[in-house]
């Protein structure tokens, strides 16, 4: 569970600069666009297709799995059968996000094919030109926080592709008179989205506080996209014109102002 921090203590290696060119791009796949009511194999096959033409393009790739719908039934059912202790049922939920992870695999000729637990080990699977995939981590890290640290750790791109546009100023399935924001810097990130976090196991949120806390401290430019528009996510990549969130240092912002 823990050997993330597997000689934590040793002196660590310098990313490759040959990766430094095009920064990494870290997407935290949501375990929704994985499955809702049953596995959606149509739409990995799909986003497997747009990583493999965007990778020919020169763009390399880390991905994240969540657990979606499936962890918050385990984490139901697990509570069901008296199981109250949160971070057993965050380890039911990272278990749950593996699994997510190695069916991803499956879909990517090109992925690593063993899920990873460990981010030292990202360096020399990019430099073979194969795909990282990770699932959870921690009990009280969520797959988020687990790919905004990897975008951290290798300087990368943070996207978050779930089932929502975007980020909104209040919760769209709550308030008719929603919208979505299409820019904002880490300050504002923290105002949204960070006072909303329970820290409960399971808890469906678009990004939780400890994943803002991370962005906002190494100022990582973030999309929050809708999985189902594949094109729309491609063009996020391309630096063409998408629909969604980005989320930039205020210097960012005031220069393309």
């Amino acid at each position: 569970m823990f050997d993330m921090f597997e000689n934590y203590n040793q002196e660590d290696e310098t990313f490759p600069a040959s990766l430094a060119v095009k920064p990494v791009i870290v997407v935290s796949v949501g375990g929704s666009v994985i499955a809702q009511d049953k596995l959606n194999a149509t739409l990995m096959a799909k986003f497997a297709n747009s990583i493999n033409e965007l990778r020919k393009e020169g763009f390399e790739f880390i991905l994240v799995a969540g657990g979606g719908k499936i962890a918050r039934d385990y984490i139901a059912t697990a509570k069901t059968l008296g199981i109250q202790n949160n971070f057993v049922l965050d380890e039911i939920a990272i278990t749950v996000t593996r699994l997510n992870a190695l069916l991803l695999i499956k879909a990517f000729e090109d992925a690593y094919p063993d899920v990873l637990t460990d981010v030292k080990r990202i360096h020399g699977i990019l430099e073979s030109k194969k795909i990282p995939v990770f699932g959870g981590l921690i009990p009280g890290f969520t797959t988020d926080t687990v790919a905004a640290s990897i975008a951290e750790y290798t300087g990368g791109i943070f996207i978050n592709l779930s089932n929502q546009d975007g980020i909104y100023n209040v919760d769209p399935k709550y308030s008719k008179t929603a919208h979505l924001i299409p820019k904002m810097d880490h300050e504002k990130l923290m105002r949204v989205l960070a006072k909303k976090d329970s820290r409960n196991p399971g808890e469906n949120m678009i990004l939780d506080a400890f994943t803002c806390m991370i962005l906002n401290r190494s100022k990582i430019t973030t999309f929050v996209l809708n999985m189902e528009d594949l094109v729309n996510f491609e063009n996020a990549v391309k630096g063409h014109e998408f629909k969604g969130t980005i989320v930039e240092s205020i210097s960012a912002l005031e220069t393309e102002i």
